[in-house]
């Protein structure tokens, strides 16, 4: 569904990405894992078609990025800091406005944004202060508005930002669901790695260069974690059995 090949992105005379080539297939979930400054977000909004590559392209479905977004089939939930949360509108306003391109008289608007707010749970609080919902409650109305339109590919930037362990882990549930009920095809960049562990299809080891694509399983190899984080790091994994959490080094161990 999306290729990337040979990208080369320099911002401000910066090189942000070096010679990216890969490729998600229809159906999938990606994690887009690295450290902070690794080009990760510049990535995504490549693929959205916001930054204009420096060499190499980028296609979905055969298409350059803009002419496949202008489609409708693209869903994007950006970083929780990219948008104001105190704006004073109800959930099912900031929901609507999804649609705010699409040439449909406003009950329709009204009828679909509250099938896509029952649909994350959401109905309930339709009229409630977006301001005044939970990190979580904010998290899926974002998401209903991003699906509102019923897209193809769904992009998340850090979702699970600023939202509690339950929240989160709820989210990742609900990101399961729409991939296997709705076959939405799912890239998000993502801190949690062992959080996302259990359900990805494939794991983007990305710091300027791509250090890795494949596997999540694999990806745990000690020479693979080094190479894109430094052979400091801690990672925690989760696994269905497991009823503690603790940190390991680098030689990850699962529990």
């Amino acid at each position: 569904m999306i290729k990337v090949e040979n990208l080369w992105v320099e911002l401000n005379g910066n090189l942000i990405l070096e010679d990216i080539s890969l490729e998600i297939k229809k159906g999938e979930i990606v994690a887009i894992v690295g450290p902070n400054g690794g080009g990760k977000t510049t990535l995504i909004r490549t693929i959205l078609g916001f930054i204009k590559p420096t060499k190499g392209r980028v296609l979905i479905d055969g298409k350059e990025p803009k002419d496949y977004i202008k489609s409708g089939k693209v869903g994007y939930l950006p970083q929780k800091s990219s948008y104001e949360r105190d704006f004073p509108v109800s959930a099912l306003d900031v929901v609507m406005f999804g649609l705010v391109e699409v040439k449909i008289s406003k009950k329709e608007k009204e009828k679909k944004a509250l099938e896509v707010l029952r649909y994350v749970g959401m109905e309930s609080f339709k009229d409630k202060p977006f301001g005044k919902l939970s990190g979580g409650q904010q998290q899926r109305v974002m998401i209903a508005r991003a699906i509102i339109s019923e897209p193809e590919l769904l992009i998340l930037d850090e979702p699970s930002t600023g939202v509690d362990v339950v929240a989160q882990e709820s989210f990742y549930e609900f990101i399961k669901k729409l991939n296997q009920e709705k076959g939405i095809t799912v890239l998000m960049i993502t801190h949690d790695i062992g959080a996302v562990g259990s359900f990805v299809h494939k794991v983007v080891g990305l710091n300027k260069k791509l250090h890795y694509f494949g596997d999540f399983k694999d990806f745990l190899q000690k020479s693979n974690v080094d190479k894109l984080y430094g052979s400091e790091v801690k990672l925690l994994i989760h696994s269905p059995e497991c009823f503690t959490c603790q940190y390991f080094n680098v030689e990850v161990k699962r529990h």
